[in-house]
């Protein structure tokens, strides 16, 4: 690699959902860097390292890589590197991973969680980095993690939460509404034949929560529209597949959804989805759950 020569202070991790513990992170990248008149730089991977390094199945990240480098460079960034994670990448010593990223550009400064592991056999530690750091001529810092309701926020926390139901938990340690994106695609319009016509989004490559009945937000054209989703399998429709599916009813929008990709904010869980003795019962509490949706303030809202 061509060692480039402007100076750089990063941050490395792989900010799977940029939760509140990674934007700590990130700000002070951005103070150390300016302390040092260096440019505040990530460091991340394309792929899951734990997906690499087990062979288990690829994981699906908190919040697409995509969108992930767009949140970093909103919070400051002024680059990200994101290389491919391979197995031979995860060979590499402490000391040959330190040596690789100095050829990123010239290294003034590390910015780490204190529980930070690196190297092969996740044998580096926060120590061997600042040791490495006065060998390489770079300066670290450790942070500690940031605690959210009494406890550190993490991806492995967040997703937990999420799979619990526990949305608004789930938000307070991501700093922001859980997201889920997907392409607007045609269905066998249960919806409408009930008088709640609703968008069905592919969600293949989303982390998805518990099933159930979400208050959400969808953002159309600058302005925010409350809406209903329903996670699951539609249980009361005899008809139905009954194949896993997000069902997004959007309140006072009228216009055509259909290949529309819709980024869903999930603000809270509402109840579990449960199968109803007819469409007329199941009507009745649409109707209840789109006046608690009414409720929700979304004034404020923020979102990235």
């Amino acid at each position: 690699m061509k060692k480039k020569s402007n100076p750089i202070v990063l941050t490395i991790g792989v900010f799977d959902g940029v939760h509140l513990g990674h934007q700590a992170l990130i700000q002070e990248t951005i103070r150390l860097a300016k302390k040092l008149k260096a440019s505040p730089e990530v460091l991340t991977f394309k792929d899951h390292p734990a997906h690499i390094l087990t062979g288990a199945p690829s994981i699906p990240f908190l919040l697409s890589r995509l969108e992930t480098y767009s949140f970093l460079k909103k919070a400051g960034a002024k680059r990200v590197h994101a290389i491919r994670f391979t197995k031979a990448f995860s060979q590499k010593t402490p000391e040959q991973f330190v040596g690789w990223m100095t050829g990123l550009g010239k290294l003034k400064g590390v910015v780490v969680g204190e529980n930070f592991r690196f190297g092969q056999g996740a044998q580096g530690d926060l120590g061997t980095l600042q040791s490495l750091g006065g060998k390489y001529g770079f300066v670290v810092r450790g942070l500690k993690p940031v605690k959210v309701l009494g406890k550190p926020a993490s991806s492995t926390r967040a997703r937990r939460l999420l799979a619990e139901g526990k949305t608004r938990e789930a938000n307070q340690v991501l700093g922001r509404p859980y997201v889920l994106e997907g392409k607007v695609a045609h269905g066998k319009k249960m919806g409408r034949k009930i008088g709640f016509p609703t968008a069905n989004l592919k969600t293949d490559k989303n982390f998805l929560p518990k099933d159930g009945v979400y208050a959400c937000a969808v953002k159309i054209g600058g302005k925010f529209y409350r809406a209903g989703m329903n996670l699951g399998k539609r249980p009361t429709f005899k008809d139905d597949d009954h194949h896993r599916q997000a069902e997004v009813h959007l309140m006072r929008y009228y216009g055509s959804l259909y290949g529309k990709t819709l980024t869903v904010y999930l603000l809270d869980y509402l109840r579990p989805e449960k199968k109803f003795p007819s469409p007329k019962a199941l009507v009745a509490q649409i109707k209840k759950d789109l006046k608690a949706i009414e409720r929700i303030p979304l004034r404020g809202l923020r979102v990235g």
